[in-house]
């Protein structure tokens, strides 16, 4: 009985926060594509007839294209580059014994403690002294930084769960390190790893405070920058604002629903509900 009970308080909330996440979007959704006459008369409504042309206008009037391609091109080595370092730093820390080894992981895991906020002034001078300023490079270098510690800690104790057997068995048919890690230890990771690489994506494709201060040429805003900017611009034209925010959100969106199977299936593994 207190587990049925326990079982329905845990559903309601579920479908609680459920709705309180799900409303927003589907408002942001039915706004754009009402007329500005519409929204006057009720904020909240369904279009009388879709506008999709509201999509092809803010599209168009805010440059949309330019900074969704900027976005991708942030994005794909950002999260490359955070995988493959990651799985690097976690198949040494979890199968390898190091001097300092304790040490060096306490180390890396210490780049979670500190907020972003922190390191963007010595962000800024950084990449102003490697002449990467305003370039998207300074968005990715460091995005990358600070995505390594928190994805080496989910994968080491991924890598570390592997069977040992399997592993023996391949050092022993002739394997290197090298080898043992692209050959046995990455396939064998990749639940875990396309867990990670879906919530990376989505961390650096809504990142806002690093491109907001570290790129200022209009030419290399990404997508949520770029928002910011139309907001100031059409700030009375709600239809074309959540014109403007759906298209920044849906690739996010797309990104779950085509790849949620793979992503339960990649927490429930192990891939991060065993940390």
């Amino acid at each position: 009985m207190k587990d049925r009970r326990a079982s329905v308080i845990s559903t309601s909330v579920a479908g609680l926060v459920s709705i309180v996440a799900v409303v927003p979007l589907i408002w942001v959704i039915t706004t754009s594509l009402r007329t500005k006459p519409e929204i006057l008369r009720s904020p909240i409504g369904l279009p009388e007839v879709p506008q999709w042309q509201n999509y092809v206008e803010a599209w168009t009037v805010g440059n949309f294209g330019r900074y969704f391609w900027n976005s991708i091109v942030v994005v794909v080595p950002t999260v490359a580059g955070v995988l493959v370092l990651s799985l690097m730093a976690a198949y040494a820390f979890a199968l390898y014994d190091f001097r300092f080894k304790r040490s060096i992981f306490i180390l890396l895991l210490f780049g979670m403690t500190v907020p972003v906020g922190l390191l963007i002034i010595p962000l800024y001078y950084q990449m102003l002294g490697l002449g990467l300023l305003d370039s998207l490079w300074a968005i990715i270098l460091p995005q990358i930084a600070l995505g390594i510690p928190i994805s080496t800690l989910l994968l080491r104790t991924f890598v570390a769960r592997l069977p040992r057997d399997l592993l023996d068995a391949a050092r022993l048919d002739g394997a290197n390190s090298w080898r043992l890690l692209w050959r046995v230890v990455f396939p064998l990771s990749r639940s875990a790893m396309l867990t990670l690489a879906i919530l990376q994506f989505m961390w650096v494709w809504n990142q806002f405070i690093l491109p907001v201060v570290l790129i200022s040429d209009r030419n290399n805003r990404t997508l949520p920058t770029a928002l910011s900017a139309f907001l100031g611009r059409y700030s009375t034209d709600t239809h074309l604002l959540m014109a403007g925010a759906a298209i920044s959100f849906v690739p996010v969106v797309v990104l779950f629903v085509v790849f949620q199977r793979r992503f339960i299936k990649g927490i429930t593994s192990g891939a991060m509900g065993n940390v």
